[in-house]
């Protein structure tokens, strides 16, 4: 066990970050579910079918319940650092995703403070180092940061917020990269038995 770290502790804050992992893939998946069926990709919210909504937020709830300011600071983190690629684009509430990804980010530093900064970091790292895998994949998606910053680029991106994770809170940094590999594999399980 790392110095200084009780288990119960380690324990709450690796579950609750598991568990947000999963609301927030499947408020993902329910964003690219129309992409994913064209591209033939595993769908967490279309395997969960009418459960998606219901799951997602129940997920959340235990993940809130755990640790309440990692889940909710990583969940609007997500929200967030998820609206890169929309954020001239007009939302459902009227704003721009630009705006309502300050809101979000603002809220999110007056409520939670530097628990705030490091759920932004690892997020960032997180979609940067899949946008970074997935580059051939989507080498003409207008989303994909890889191709708009450039390969090398994006993995550096992804190191340096990493390490600003770790600098902030490596408990949640070694966290949510062993959540993340759970919930790759958990969706690779999930695409082999389509």
């Amino acid at each position: 066990m790392l110095p200084g770290i009780s288990k119960i502790f380690f324990l709450k804050k690796f579950f609750s970050v598991l568990i947000v992992g999963f609301a927030i893939k499947i408020m993902d998946d329910y964003i690219d579910q129309d992409i994913d069926v064209i591209k033939n990709e595993p769908n967490l919210y279309i395997a969960l079918e009418y459960g998606g909504l219901p799951y997602a937020l129940l997920l959340l709830s235990l993940a809130a319940v755990m640790d309440l300011t990692a889940a909710i600071s990583l969940f609007l983190s997500s929200f967030a650092v998820g609206m890169v690629g929309n954020l001239t684009v007009k939302m459902p509430s009227g704003l721009y995703g630009f705006f309502e990804s300050i809101i979000v980010i603002l809220l999110g530093i007056i409520l939670f403070k530097s628990e705030m900064l490091s759920s932004l970091f690892i997020m960032a790292a997180i979609q940067l180092w899949d946008d970074f895998l997935d580059y051939e994949k989507d080498n003409m998606s207008k989303k994909n940061l890889a191709f708009l910053l450039g390969k090398v680029e994006c993995l550096l991106l992804a190191i340096i917020f990493f390490l600003l994770t770790v600098f902030f809170d490596y408990v949640k940094a070694i966290t949510s990269i062993i959540a993340m590999h759970i919930i790759i594999y958990i969706i690779k399980l999930l695409g082999n038995q389509r």
